[in-house]
């Protein structure tokens, strides 16, 4: 490994948030397509509207790994968990992933 990748711990954080939204917001873009509701959805998951309303719009700071995996669950989806490395992330814009910083590494 000749680089290595220094980021912040609140960095990491935000880009798993914004990863497990982007996944969450992907399933019920389908499924509402299909005419699923987040009424029918509440349901399925004896959940209240508004808390899923919350989650499906991002209002819900607090996101885990077991919520994602409950929602997708609910409309019909397998969480499904990869990794990259470093190295084989391409990134498109640096000068939008401030938080991100690489040195080299004798």
């Amino acid at each position: 490994m000749t680089t290595t990748l220094k980021r912040t711990e609140g960095a990491i954080k935000a880009e798993a948030r914004q990863r497990a939204f982007s996944v969450l917001r992907k399933a019920w873009k389908r499924r509402s397509a299909e005419g699923f509701t987040a009424n029918e959805l509440a349901a399925v998951l004896g959940r209240d509207k508004a808390q899923v309303s919350r989650v499906l719009n991002g209002h819900s700071p607090t996101m885990t790994l077991d919520t994602l995996a409950f929602f997708l669950d609910g409309m019909g989806y397998r969480l499904r968990i990869d990794c990259e490395a470093d190295e084989d992330v391409v990134v498109p814009n640096h000068s939008t992933l401030s938080g991100l910083r690489r040195e080299n590494v004798a």
